[in-house]
C-alpha cells in the first residue's frame, strides 16, 4: 500500500475473535481409520476441538448431523492419484503420489469431483456403481495436466483444495510446483510423522511462495486411529462458529497453524507488524529472500509481543513461533503489495 494508506493498520490474525481449534485432515470408519465420525466428535471436543475436517478417502459424506452449537462438521474427502493406479503403496514403496483434500464451501455438497471407482475401496459395490452411473468415471492421470484438470474440476464445483503430505507422497519442487489452482498446501502431517516420516515441511510452502503461488499452509493428524490425534492443528480466527464464517476464514487466510505455541494477535502498521504468542521461546519473521528476524521472548509462559520491521523488497513476510520441543505455530504469508509498508 502507498501514499495514504501509509498510516492504517491491517489486523492479520484478529485477537478480538475466537479462535476454533480444527483437525483439517481426518479419517473415520467411513474409509480406513478405526474410529466413528461420532467417536471422532467426542474424542476431538473433549480435547479442546471446535471442528473436524472429515476427510475420508474417495467419496463426499454430508456430516453435519454432527454440528451443534459447539461443533462444526466440514464436509470433505481425499483423493489420490498414482504413478501406478492399479498398485498399492504398500506394495510399491517408492511410488509417487499426489493427494488433495477437496473441501466443500457447502456442508451438502457431496458431488465428488472427478470420481474414480478404481480409487475407492471403501464404499460398498452398489453405491460405487451408482456414482458411476449418475456422473461418471473419470480416468485420473499422474501428471501435471492431468492433476491441474482435477483442480480445475474441484475449484468450479466449490471445493477448497488442499495439497497433502508431500514428503510421504514423494514428491519434490519439481512435482508440486506445476501444479495450479490450490488453496493450501499441508505443512505437518502428524501421522506421517509418528510413522518415521519428518513430515513438517515448511520449506515447500516457501518453494510455492517464490514460485509466486500465494496459498495458505495447514497442520493436520490425517488420524486412522486414536494415537495418531490432536498433533497438528488449525486455528480458525472467526467471530462465530458456523459453515460459512469458517469457509470465509480459510478463503481469506484468517488462520494459524500449530503443533505447540499459540498466536494470539498480529497487524501491520507504518511498516512494522505487531506479533502476539505465547508458549514459545522465540518468534522468527521470514521473507520472500535471505532476511529474517529473531525476537526473544521474555517470558514464554505468558503473552509475549514483539515487533519486526517489514521492508518493500521483502516480497512477503510469514510468521513463526518454536518452542523449547521445536514445536512450531506458522502463520499464512503476507504479501508486501497488500500492507501498510
Amino acid at each position: 500500500m502507498k501514499g495514504n494508506d501509509l498510516h492504517l493498520r491491517k489486523i492479520l490474525l484478529d485477537d478480538s475473535k475466537n479462535y476454533y481449534k480444527t483437525n483439517m485432515h481426518c479419517h473415520s470408519t467411513f474409509s480406513d481409520g478405526n474410529m466413528t465420525t461420532a467417536d471422532l466428535k467426542k474424542h476431538y471436543a473433549e480435547k479442546g476441538y471446535s471442528a473436524v475436517v472429515f476427510s475420508d478417502h474417495e467419496h463426499l459424506i454430508d456430516h453435519s448431523y454432527l454440528t451443534d452449537n459447539n461443533f462444526l462438521a466440514v464436509t470433505a474427502c481425499e483423493v489420490a492419484v498414482k504413478e501406478f493406479k492399479e498398485i498399492s503403496t504398500l506394495v510399491k514403496r517408492d511410488m509417487k503420489v499426489a493427494h488433495f483434500n477437496f473441501i466443500a464451501k457447502e456442508p451438502s455438497n457431496v458431488d465428488t469431483p472427478c470420481y474414480s471407482s478404481v480409487y475407492d475401496h471403501y464404499i460398498k459395490d452398489f453405491y460405487r456403481d451408482k456414482i458411476v452411473h449418475s456422473r461418471g468415471e473419470y480416468a485420473r492421470e499422474y501428471s501435471a495436466e492431468g492433476i491441474n484438470d482435477m483442480i480445475r474440476k474441484a475449484n468450479e464445483k466449490g471445493f477448497l483444495v488442499q495439497y497433502n503430505h508431500p514428503r510421504w507422497s514423494l514428491e519434490n519442487a519439481c512435482d508440486y510446483l506445476k501444479y495450479e489452482g490450490l488453496w493450501a498446501v499441508e505443512i505437518y502431517n502428524h501421522s506421517a510423522n509418528l510413522w518415521g516420516i519428518y513430515e513438517y515441511d515448511i520449506n515447500a510452502y516457501d518453494d510455492f511462495l517464490r514460485s509466486g503461488q500465494r496459498i495458505a499452509c495447514t497442520m493436520g493428524d490425517d488420524n486412522h486411529e486414536i494415537s495418531h490425534t490432536c498433533g497438528g492443528y488449525t486455528m480458525i480466527n472467526a467471530a462465530e462458529l458456523n459453515y460459512t464464517s469458517f469457509i470465509e476464514a480459510l478463503e481469506k487466510h484468517n488462520f494459524y497453524s500449530s503443533n505447540g505455541p499459540e498466536i494470539k494477535g498480529l497487524f501491520v502498521e507504518n511498516g512494522m507488524a505487531y506479533l502476539k504468542f505465547r508458549g514459545g521461546e522465540y518468534a522468527v519473521m521470514s521473507t520472500k529472500g535471505r532476511r529474517t528476524e529473531r525476537k526473544m521472548a521474555k517470558s514464554p509462559d505468558s503473552v509475549n509481543e514483539v515487533s519486526f520491521k517489514i521492508l518493500e523488497c521483502d516480497g512477503y513476510v510469514r510468521f513463526d513461533v518454536v518452542d523449547k520441543y521445536g514445536r512450531r505455530a506458522n502463520t499464512n504469508a503476507y504479501f508486501i503489495d497488500e500492507l501498510p509498508v
